[in-house]
């Protein structure tokens, strides 16, 4: 006799009970988790995420805490539906309408859809896209060395603590006076994680997921920008050998695919560093900013072909969120549970880490006198989502920005005259201010790459955040776009 014939008939009444408990429970606490680990995300950022993937690579203790909070999220299911057996028909009703609600003001307080389509209903990314690849570019007689320094989370107000004794990156903001700032960097929602972040100031535009409810779905996230052209692409194409140096694993988030895809030969993620040999911890995002820091120098000196110029990416980790990480080669005692220490002791502890390492970094680019022109960019990859040290930091006038610092060195090492800025701009407007403080010169739509302008041009040449405004930029731009779609997959 089967043995379905001995087990209790659920009645379908009660598994529809269920389950609608169990989805709400389930957004309640999946929103709860984002908004605390993450703080306000739009939905591009979460539909990028699950369509690339690669969580299995992140960081193993947000993996637990997530684990955590399936758990409690089951355990509350289950207490719920205890209650609900228990409670007369209307008390149930009314237990099930303040869920409901509960998940609706939950969803509402994390995430946020910033898309405000054009009046007529256009394409903005189209109207103001500069195609790099369609634009006659001409390289400089004496090709720079490049590095490019991506900070992980890196405000420009940690440079401006409340007390000066205080200072959490005493070199950054040192090497900031005596380099060039622009002005103020603002974040786009579509630059709001790490390799959103990276996308935009490389590529020109936000980045968007593509293709996710379509039938080619599979095929779009196989492919990364494929008919689009970036600054990796434009070096590559004119000599640069490219290299890009990361502590964690370049499979989380498409993040290896898009630089394999754009001319990077050379990368380095956390799986790459093992094989070296390196030993990568098992708790954190990967290999640590001092580590980090030691081999991309080292490997930076690796030789090099005659007349070969360089562009060299770096991407720290120290200073993710949600509270940084202990790194032992910045502090010597440091503890092995960071969970049994205060968030804030953590990240004031990375912040300096990663300062200091990351500035010894950069000494030791321009320092070494080889006979070749130099240019440095840092910035910070995006804005920290849940900064934890405002209170110890001055209020920004106009709202938070994102730090940077642009430097250029002639062949004889000497560092070329600079002012410092006051523009209003945004991550797109890296990719052509980085084209021509390299050299790259181009006559068709001069100054102006992707969606961005130069800041080195005439200030007559507006930014689309000095154009148009953060608000509707931002908004313009986090809708979806019919050239964006032809740009990421050739047809």
């Amino acid at each position: 006799m089967p043995a379905a014939r001995f087990l209790p008939r659920v009645p379908p009444r009660a598994v529809v009970l269920a389950a609608l408990v169990l989805l709400l429970w389930t957004v309640v606490g999946a929103t709860w988790f984002l908004r605390t680990y993450l703080g306000l995300v739009t939905p591009d950022q979460v539909l990028y995420h699950l369509q690339n993937g690669g969580m299995d690579y992140a960081d193993p203790r947000m993996l637990w805490r997530a684990c955590r909070c399936l758990l409690a999220v089951l355990a509350l299911t289950v207490l719920s539906l205890v209650l609900l057996s228990r409670m007369k028909r209307w008390h149930g009703r009314l237990l099930l309408a303040l869920l409901g609600t509960g998940a609706v003001v939950s969803v509402n307080a994390t995430v946020s859809d910033p898309c405000q389509p054009e009046p007529d209903g256009g394409d903005y990314l189209a109207r103001h896209y500069v195609d790099p690849g369609q634009v006659a570019l001409q390289a400089p007689a004496e090709r720079p060395d490049v590095l490019v320094v991506f900070v992980e989370s890196l405000d420009e107000g940690y440079t401006r603590p409340r007390e000066p004794h205080a200072a959490l990156l005493p070199r950054l903001t040192r090497m900031q006076d005596d380099f060039q700032t622009l002005g103020e960097l603002r974040n786009l929602s579509g630059a709001s994680w790490t390799v959103g972040g990276m996308f935009s100031a490389l590529c020109g535009l936000p980045l968007q997921p593509v293709g996710l409810m379509s039938h080619n779905s599979l095929e779009y996230s196989r492919r990364f920008f494929e008919n689009g052209q970036c600054l990796t692409d434009l070096l590559a194409g004119r000599g640069w050998d490219i290299s890009f140096y990361g502590g964690a694993s370049l499979k989380f988030a498409g993040k290896g695919r898009f630089l394999e895809d754009h001319h990077v030969a050379r990368r380095f993620g956390a799986e790459q560093w093992q094989q070296r040999g390196v030993r990568v911890p098992t708790a954190g995002w990967g290999l640590l900013d001092s580590d980090l820091v030691e081999l991309a120098w080292a490997d930076m000196q690796r030789p090099r072909k005659a007349g070969e110029a360089r562009m060299s990416l770096l991407l720290t980790v120290d200073t993710h969120g949600p509270s940084g990480a202990h790194d032992r080669g910045c502090v010597a005692d440091a503890v092995v549970d960071e969970d049994d220490d205060e968030s804030a002791d953590v990240m004031r502890e990375a912040l300096r880490c990663t300062d200091r390492v990351v500035a010894q970094l950069v000494e030791r680019f321009i320092g070494n006198r080889d006979g070749r022109p130099k240019v440095v960019w840092i910035m910070g990859d995006h804005l920290n989502p849940e900064p934890l040290l405002n209170g110890e930091l001055l209020p920004e006038a106009h709202g938070r920005t994102v730090f940077h610092a642009l430097a250029r060195y002639d062949a004889q090492g000497h560092a070329l005259p600079a002012d410092d800025l006051q523009r209003e701009f945004t991550h797109v407007d890296v990719l052509p201010t980085l084209a021509e403080a390299i050299g790259l010169r181009w006559s068709s739509q001069p100054h102006r790459l992707g969606l961005g302008t130069s800041l080195l041009a005439d200030p007559s040449h507006a930014t689309l955040a000095e154009r148009d405004g953060m608000a509707i930029v931002n908004g313009r731009l986090s809708c979806r776009s019919p050239l964006y779609e032809r740009l990421w997959m050739k047809a």
